[in-house]
């Protein structure tokens, strides 16, 4: 327990509004709130606050990493206060970096690191990082595709463009149709 993968939740939210469509609260995170995709009435909308690999939607993301940050230390008596780790494309700006770790403050994150996607899918696929030799990794995620050359711990060469595997469902989906 507390080790490897302890969540494995899509980015994706549905938000509750009230009538006049001002208040909004969350109806159900993660895999809920994905069966919930094209299937809800007409005051619950589910939505993905992430949009090509950054954030699309503060308070929504927010919301999305208080609901994590609770289901991992679901057990503890006193309100978490993690430190986490947030992949992140490495084509990202220096704004979207920013608010990406103003959010998992926000959330309640104690402290917030950032790593570059391609790093993390590397060191994840147990690839030699630290060594004088490069590793290709090509990252395949629901909004970006992330391309690097990786050697002696660190980005050699990167390279990342706003398409992923959403992309590629829509593309198989209208095909389909």
């Amino acid at each position: 327990k507390g080790q490897g993968i302890v969540l494995d939740e899509p980015s994706v939210v549905a938000i509750r509004q009230d009538r006049a469509g001002a208040t909004k609260s969350v109806a159900a995170v993660g895999h809920d709130a994905k069966l919930m995709l094209g299937r809800t009435p007409g005051n619950i909308a589910a939505i993905r606050p992430m949009k090509d690999g950054v954030i699309a939607d503060f308070y929504v993301t927010e919301k999305m990493l208080q609901h994590f940050i609770k289901q991992v230390h679901d057990n503890s008596f006193l309100r978490p206060s993690p430190r986490v780790l947030v992949a992140v494309p490495c084509g990202s700006t220096q704004v979207e970096r920013r608010a990406i770790r103003e959010s998992a403050q926000g959330a309640g994150a104690r402290e917030v690191y950032l790593i570059d996607e391609p790093m993390a899918a590397a060191i994840g696929a147990g690839m030699p990082v630290s060594e004088a030799t490069g590793s290709m990794v090509i990252d395949i995620g629901g909004g970006t595709t992330e391309v690097a050359v990786i050697s002696l711990n660190g980005v050699v060469y990167s390279s990342s463009v706003r398409i992923g595997g959403d992309r590629f469902d829509e593309a198989i989906i209208n095909y389909v149709r």
